[in-house]
């Protein structure tokens, strides 16, 4: 079992991971707009890198759903307050401190027995859930570093993030369908002409849009390593955090990860996450005295507060998976 000891952290290994993580993100979120622009050139030439680009800017602009409605209504959350759930929304409060973020997220608890928590909306309406499974079972320690990895997936703004790369995903698939279409519609038409046709850009346009797709789910797990590294500049304490992962793969695991390991390390490929190893591997090495004592928290003197779920079992049905 892992122990719960503080140590020293490791600055410059920190720094190293922090610039890693940002230099693998921004090569593929450039990989994945150069795909689209590929893809689109290869469907109509600059007109087409003109259209991909106005999928994208659309796809931008439309406003996704804010956190609390997501909270509320797909999973059936209730929302904390400071008369319900003080020191726990006092230590959100300092973790946002922190961070420096200007607007501090509102707090969701859904009724669930599983182990989850989970960001949602933008630096200037962040939202944050969390189970009361996950209440229940970590230690003050662990649920602080948790909540400290959520904040940094909002200081990093991760939710744009991830909007830029799902519209440069939509821009290839939309781009890349329409050239296959026009391509089997035209098929007989360019064989009685005698055009020749590139076998390289018809096999790019078949391949554009799981490539698109895997660079995606990369994108995804560097995020989930810069969040990590973030939630250690907050609390100043990478083994909470470390023990919180290892306690979740303990008492819940993932069906997914059991799967992959027993498969192929190619089948990691298609995680929005990495392994719990993984990120276990890469919070060990950075050790440190916490950043002075944080706000705590027990389930035992705040579960008489909470809010009562009223019976809500949407939120039960739809939660699957613990998303750190």
């Amino acid at each position: 079992m892992m122990a719960m000891a503080a140590a020293l952290v490791d600055a410059e290994a920190l720094r190293r991971q922090r610039l890693l993580n940002w230099l693998q993100s921004a090569i593929l979120l450039f990989g994945l707009f150069g795909l689209a622009a590929i893809t689109g050139f290869l469907f109509a030439g600059t007109d087409g890198v003109i259209i991909a680009a106005a999928i994208a800017a659309v796809f931008l602009i439309v406003t996704p759903a804010s956190g609390e409605i997501l909270f509320e209504y797909v999973y059936g959350a209730v929302r904390l307050t400071p008369a319900s759930a003080p020191r726990l929304i006092a230590l959100v409060a300092e973790l946002v401190r922190r961070a420096g973020l200007e607007r501090s997220p509102v707090l969701f608890l859904i009724p669930t027995p599983l182990l989850q928590a989970m960001a949602a909306g933008s630096r200037d309406a962040p939202s944050i859930a969390v189970t009361s499974g996950l209440l229940h079972t970590l230690s003050p320690r662990e649920l602080a570093a948790v909540l400290a990895h959520e904040i940094s997936h909002i200081l990093h703004g991760d939710m744009f993030v991830m909007r830029l790369a799902a519209g440069a995903g939509s821009m290839t698939h939309a781009m890349s369908t329409a050239g296959i279409f026009l391509l089997i519609a035209y098929f007989p038409v360019l064989w009685s002409s005698g055009v020749t046709l590139s076998p390289f850009a018809i096999a790019l346009l078949i391949a554009a849009p799981m490539v698109s797709d895997l660079l995606q789910l990369s994108l995804s797990r560097r995020r989930e390593f810069l969040a990590d590294a973030g939630a250690v500049e907050l609390t100043g304490d990478p083994m909470a955090l470390a023990r919180a992962l290892e306690r979740i793969e303990e008492l819940q695991g993932d069906d997914w990860e059991r799967f992959t390991a027993r498969g192929g390390r190619w089948l990691r490929w298609f995680s929005t996450h990495p392994t719990t190893a993984e990120r276990i591997e890469r919070l060990v090495g950075l050790v440190a005295l916490p950043r002075g004592e944080l706000p705590g928290w027990s389930w035992s003197e705040s579960q008489q507060a909470l809010p009562n779920s009223g019976g809500q079992t949407l939120g039960r049905r739809l939660v699957r998976r613990a998303l750190l």
